[in-house]
């Protein structure tokens, strides 16, 4: 499969916002505002989809509406990307209302994580379209005072440079620090940072190959259908989200066991060449030596090599991934390098 590279992003752009799936836009306002002008102030014009303020329960209105958007933004020749400004647990719903055939006509950058998973790997499989894991509107861009340096750096070599992003260096420090939205506690205060103790190998070896990947939960929704991308040869990532009943805590352990399961028995594992997982969201220093002993376990009799603790998904700040571009992972020189453009 030829996958296709949608033009870089240039200052004076514009940028397209969309709520694939929760409806966290209309409800915090000040979050919605706070992006915008961050992107602005970066030089970037925006536009939001006439759906992205919706509120329909827990979803940002119905399936049709939040395709729509998305639709109507690849089909714009002003908007030169599209940003989620959230996740959730429902973009899955939009896939059958979406115009792949329109969307492989006009590629261009889509930017997301979490949920935003199922919609890269429905580019990735049905448009041939190379998508980028990086910031939300809401978590990233409008974080207090500004968006993480980190975060912007790799966002803009990404999405803006004429060369591959190159070597990846761990960032300075990290937070998973929640500040209620809905109390504009946010407005108060920068979240606390910790200093980063950078990546941990969890097997050795050195490999070259694509990276696909996401958040493991919203990969689980489309395990055996059309949209499962094929892992063969590829350097798998993913990291974990939130939990359902404590947003402040990431994903029950049980549960990311269960699914590391999935993958095995799916034959992800005999197919991937490396894996590479994000910095563990709200897990205790116990959790986390938990979930890297279940890895070792679930990961018996593969050679693969495995680095852990990489600035991917929930943690901040983030790297911007492109999916499908090629990567190498080499734990001899302790390397992580993005080799290949994702943009033209």
């Amino acid at each position: 499969m030829k996958l296709i590279k949608p033009p870089k992003l240039k200052l004076g752009d514009t940028i397209g916002l969309i709520s694939p799936s929760a409806p966290l836009a209309g409800l915090v306002p000040h979050r919605t505002k706070r992006a915008i002008k961050m992107l602005n102030n970066m030089g970037f014009k925006v536009k939001i989809g006439k759906n992205a303020l919706n509120i329909t329960g827990y979803t940002a209105g119905s399936p049709k509406e939040r395709a729509e958007d998305i639709n109507l933004f690849f089909k714009d020749k002003e908007v030169k990307a599209i940003i989620c400004f959230i996740g959730g647990n429902h973009s899955n719903q939009v896939l059958k209302y979406l115009d792949f055939n329109l969307i492989k006509k006009n590629p261009k950058i889509f930017v997301g994580y979490s949920d935003a998973t199922v919609l890269h790997f429905a580019f990735y499989t049905q448009a041939n379209l190379i998508t980028f894991y990086g910031p939300a509107a809401l978590t990233q861009f409008a974080e207090n005072p500004r968006i993480l340096p980190y975060t912007e750096e790799y966002f803009k070599k990404a999405l803006m440079e004429d060369k591959p992003i190159g070597v990846i260096k761990p960032s300075s420090c990290w937070t998973y620090e929640i500040l209620d939205w809905f109390k504009k506690e946010d407005l108060r205060r920068p979240r606390k940072m910790k200093k980063n103790k950078g990546w941990q190998w969890l097997k050795q070896g050195k490999v070259e190959g694509p990276i696909l990947g996401g958040c493991i939960t919203s990969m689980m929704h489309l395990r055996g259908t059309k949209y499962w991308p094929d892992f063969t040869n590829k350097i798998l990532f993913w990291e974990i989200p939130e939990s359902d009943n404590d947003f402040t805590r990431g994903e029950r352990i049980e549960n990311i066991d269960s699914y590391l399961t999935d993958l095995e028995l799916s034959g992800i594992f005999k197919k991937v060449k490396g894996m590479i997982i994000g910095r563990f969201f709200g897990y205790s220093d116990k959790e986390k030596k938990e979930a890297i002993r279940l890895v070792k376990i679930r990961t018996t009799g593969y050679k693969f090599p495995i680095l852990a603790n990489v600035d991917i998904g929930h943690t901040d700040p983030i790297l911007t991934i492109p999916l499908g571009v090629k990567a190498v992972i080499d734990c001899s020189k302790n390397l992580f390098e993005i080799v290949e453009k994702g943009t033209h």
